[in-house]
Formats: structure tokens, sequence, C-alpha cells
């Protein structure tokens, strides 16, 4: 009796061990994964548009949201700040992702302008495409005019199908097509931790001048360094359903005026 006792403890014993240690592999293959949803799951504690009332948030002078076809029709001429006393100054809108063009581009490009936003086009990068189609495809799709933001490359996945140098040389690649099309140097869009990550430790993106950073956790700022910071997902706007993100710009409205084309 002992012995069959003893027997299944053993084999719950190793059952368990094999199930902790697969745990451990898949949390170190899916770190990036985890963070992403771990700052999912701190927006959520954020919830609110009290948000941007912490003193950390409302110090800022320039205040601005980011759009893509998730958040549906726009009814353009409710859009505002939720706090009558600040404004939104900016609006980031996807254009692309990889070789696609998002669906209400040239609907929300063309409103934005309309009711008077400075506005902004990005492009969503897909890590296993080749980067001069990517370029190709946002220089075919997007015409930037003079009051616009410089064009946005958002980086947020690491490739599946080639090494992480021609990851970066691929990005590079892009910002360079990009730059020579326009004439302006590209902002660069990430995750606070993917960049600490994976594009810090290189030079060229440590230097970078023009970046923007997400960071949804209660924090003063980004870790990494910055120039927009995106620090939540969840603002409520009148005139679109959907929840969107809200961003702040670190500098003046000099500063401001001084970075558009």
């Amino acid at each position: 009796m002992n012995y069959k006792l003893n027997t299944k403890l053993v084999a719950i014993f190793s059952i368990s061990t094999i199930l902790v240690i697969a745990l451990i592999f898949i949390a170190y293959k899916n770190t990036d994964k985890i963070n992403y949803y771990y700052n999912k799951l701190a927006t959520r504690v954020l919830t609110g548009n009290d948000i941007y009332k912490r003193s950390d948030i409302s110090k800022y002078e320039i205040h601005g949201i980011d759009i893509s076809h998730y958040q549906g029709l726009i009814d353009w001429k409710k859009v505002n700040h939720p706090d009558v006393t600040k404004k939104i100054n900016f609006i980031f809108i996807r254009a692309t992702m990889g070789l696609k063009k998002d669906k209400l581009f040239s609907y929300n490009w063309g409103k934005s302008t309309k009711h008077n936003f400075t506005r902004g086009a990005y492009h969503y990068y897909w890590s296993n495409l080749n980067s001069t189609i990517q370029a190709n495809n946002f220089i075919k799709n997007v015409e930037l005019k003079k009051g616009d933001l410089p064009p946005v490359l958002d980086v947020e996945k690491l490739p599946k199908t080639q090494t992480r140098k021609n990851w970066k040389r691929g990005i590079k690649n892009w910002i360079s097509i990009i730059e020579k099309h326009y004439g302006i140097k590209p902002i660069i869009y990430t995750g606070d931790t993917f960049y600490k990550d994976n594009l810090e430790s290189d030079d060229y993106f440590k230097d970078y001048p023009r970046l923007w950073i997400a960071n949804y956790n209660k924090v003063k700022q980004p870790r990494s360094k910055w120039h927009f910071w995106q620090y939540t997902d969840k603002i409520k706007i009148e005139g679109i359903k959907s929840y969107v993100d809200a961003n702040v710009f670190k500098g003046g409205h000099k500063v401001f005026e001084d970075l558009i084309m």
C-alpha cells in the first residue's frame, strides 16, 4: 500500500516538475507577448479619462491621439480633447501595414486636415517582409504636405524568418528610403520594454533623434529616451465609438512647430 502511494507521489511530482519547466520555457520564448499583455492589463487599472489629469501627463502642453480603421467611422466634427482646458494638437493616422493600406486611411487623412488637426501618417512594420516593398507601399499611399508631421515607422514585433541583425538592417533601410523621398527623418514608434530589449543597444537607434515610446504603466515618464509618449490606449473621445490611444509631446509649442514639415 505504501509502495503504491509513494509511486503515485513520485509520478505526481515528476509530472508537476515537467509542467513547471514547460511553463518556464514557454514564458522565456514569449517574453515580448507577456510584456505586451502585462502593459494591456496595467492599462485597464488606469482606464478612465481621469488618467490625463495626472500631474505627469497634464503638465505637457501638446496632446494628441492616434487612430486606425479599428476606431471605425469617426464623427470628426465632434472630435476634441475630453478636458475642455486642453486640445488635441495632433493626430497620427495609420496609413499602411506591410504591403496593405489601412482601409480608412484616405477618409481619416482628408477629414483630419479639413477639421484643422496637425496630422501624421504611420506605417506598421511587418518584421518578416522586405523593407523596400514596405517603404514603397507607404510612399505610394501617403502624400505629405507642408504642415504635416514626419512619417512614422511602427515597430512592435521581432522577426521569425531572419536574424535580428538583418531585421535591424531592414528597419534602417525603410527609414533611409522614406527620408530620401520626403526629405525628413521619420519618427520611430515602439514600446518602452521592446525598445530597451531590442533596439537601444544599437548606436543607430540609441541616438535616434525622434522616438515615440509607448508605456501604459503608472510611470512619470518612459524609461527610454522619448519625444512622444503614448501613455494609454483607453482614452474616450467624443465622436469616436471605441477607446483611443492618447499621447503627449515632450517639448512646447515652438519645439513642436519646428518638428512639423
